[in-house]
């Protein structure tokens, strides 16, 4: 669950390319209706909905498809739809023998798991590999399974299963595994094992770390309780035990940065939770009247969903959290007609979908999932953007190390360079070229960017929409303000980012919230330092957005 995937190279690619203007100061402004739009629907129950580009892919137990005027279209288990218009893709058809529980993208394909034994009349048992467009069976992934999958994600030409199995093409694993997502090769070296019911997967976008959910005791040998993690190269536990997690927990999410994991939990506790990723301390709960079985995170809010109620209302189902604080968004409280309520988000860009077991939403027919459009526009009146980072003429610095004095306001920055963004080098989209050092194999590990603006009133809240790979540490006024992908601790020249940053990851804006008493009446200085990972990276990248809320 919650996987909108930018795919490079084909329909994503342009999707990508017409919001990347907008998408720094859109990230920050976006509602989304509690209102449905009417749309297609179908006749049972969704497990899974994954959004790509335009197209939202929804997975489950049904045989048919309707239209908002009763035209019924066969469609087993499996069925694709337009995401703004709910129309079905007509020429999107890869009906399963049986429930369809987990979808999965690399981009360019997507991976289906679930109880099938076969897929558009192609044997495949119970995980396939098939064509976005037509639904057609890749001839060349196929490695059974021999137990359901209930859960996948997919992470740098990996794809990692999990569910009630003990054999993954014939190769012994017990609940989890990772194959090849190009041949289904089972890798041999990563390990990892469940000693119950796997029922969700999320891997770090920052990190080598898959983080596992569902109904175990122990993962990989080490006692844990419903939620862990385990290295994605091993399958060996990583990482501090989550506090007070439990069994079972149904779905798990990660923000954009890596640094919080957020749960769904069922077992009486019925909780939407999060948790820091570096300590395993719990951050805080909201508990709802049955299981939570559904989350996703985008854009700062949590979207959980859940049966029976919450609050004593039992036409709730669905609801927003502020991802920081989980207190309940007032903007967003849907209702839905069905006990069982919401058992698949996806969060994205354009709204968000829901899938579950339901025939009604806030009065409007809806059966089986359910699309609530965005709404994104000016920024408000109140709100206001301190630096544009496309727009605002920044002096940077590609030569090395600089005086320490280098992000404090009274610096002297005349003998640097001036450019805007995005800045960096090896992607081909930067609107200016920073040099990277000595030679390929020996590049600068930071380089050095600041701009001024002026402030006459200063605002309630701040925030920063940041783009940077591989990390970043934000200065405002010689104060460090955030920190992106960096480790603790003092940060010199040849500090290096706490992981590398790939794929979507490199393109990823990201949202912080920055305190308001920072700023100065008059002017001020915004002094940003990316670090790469090692000295042979191949890019670099640095956008930034200074927005002043109220």
């Amino acid at each position: 669950m919650g996987r909108f995937v930018w795919r490079l190279g084909s329909v994503g690619a342009v999707i990508a390319a017409l919001i990347a203007s907008t998408a720094l100061l859109a990230a920050a402004i976006t509602t989304v209706s509690d209102v449905p739009e009417r749309s297609w629907r179908v006749d049972g129950r969704v497990n899974d909905v994954l959004v790509l580009g335009d197209t939202v892919y929804v997975g489950g137990n049904f045989r048919n498809a309707t239209s908002p005027t009763g035209e019924v279209v066969s469609r087993s288990h499996l069925a694709a739809f337009d995401v703004h218009t709910g129309e079905l893709r007509r020429s999107f058809r890869a009906d399963a023998g049986s429930s369809v529980r987990a979808l999965a993208t690399d981009g360019e394909d997507l991976f289906v798991g679930g109880w099938f034994g076969r897929i558009q009349g192609v044997s495949r048992t119970r995980l396939a590999k098939i064509d976005l467009s037509t639904g057609l069976v890749d001839a060349t992934f196929r490695p059974a399974v021999d137990g359901a999958v209930l859960a996948l994600d997919h992470k740098d030409g990996a794809l990692y299963v999990g569910g009630d199995f003990q054999t993954v093409a014939g190769v012994a694993r017990n609940r989890l595994a990772k194959v090849d997502s190009d041949s289904g090769a089972v890798d041999a070296t990563f390990r990892a094992s469940a000693s119950a019911q796997v029922r969700s997967l999320v891997a770090n976008p920052a990190s080598n770390v898959l983080y596992v959910a569902g109904n175990f005791a122990t993962l990989s040998s080490v006692s844990r309780a419903g939620l862990g993690a385990v290295s994605t190269s091993t399958g060996a536990v990583v990482g501090p035990a989550f506090a007070s997690s439990v069994r079972p927990t149904l779905g798990v999410t990660i923000n954009d940065q890596g640094t919080v994991l957020y749960a769904a939990v069922g077992a009486g506790n019925n909780s939407a939770s999060a948790w820091s990723t570096s300590s395993g301390a719990r951050l805080w709960r909201r508990t709802a009247m049955g299981d939570v079985q559904a989350v996703d995170y985008f854009d700062g809010r949590l979207y959980f969903g859940f049966h029976e109620g919450y609050g004593g209302d039992t036409t709730l189902k669905l609801l927003a959290a502020d991802a920081t604080t989980g207190v309940i968004a007032a903007d967003f409280s849907p209702t839905f007609n069905a006990f069982w309520g919401v058992f698949a988000i996806e969060a994205h860009a354009a709204g968000v979908v829901a899938g579950g077991d339901f025939t009604n939403v806030a009065g409007v027919p809806a059966q089986g999932f359910v699309r609530f459009e965005a709404s994104s526009g000016p920024l408000p009146p109140d709100d206001r953007v301190l630096v544009d980072g496309g727009t605002a003429s920044w002096t940077y610095w590609d030569r090395g190390a600089t005086s320490s004095a280098w992000r404090n306001p009274g610096f002297d920055d005349s003998a640097w360079e001036v450019g805007s963004a995005e800045f960096g080098y090896g992607d081909g989209d930067e609107r200016t070229v920073v040099d990277f050092g000595p030679s390929s194999g020996d590049k600068y590990i930071t380089t050095y960017f600041r701009t001024s603006f002026t402030v006459d009133q200063r605002p309630q809240g701040l925030t920063i929409q940041l783009l940077a790979d591989d990390g970043a540490v934000v200065h405002l006024n010689g104060t460090e303000v955030v920190r992106d992908n960096m480790p603790s601790g003092t940060i010199a020249f040849s500090t290096t980012s706490e992981a590398n940053r790939s794929g979507s990851a490199e393109s990823t804006v990201r949202s912080f919230t920055i305190d308001p008493a920072t700023l100065a009446i008059g002017e001020n200085v915004l002094a940003i330092e990316v670090h790469q990972d090692y000295r042979s990276s191949s890019d670099l990248s640095l956008d930034a957005d200074l927005v002043g809320l109220g």
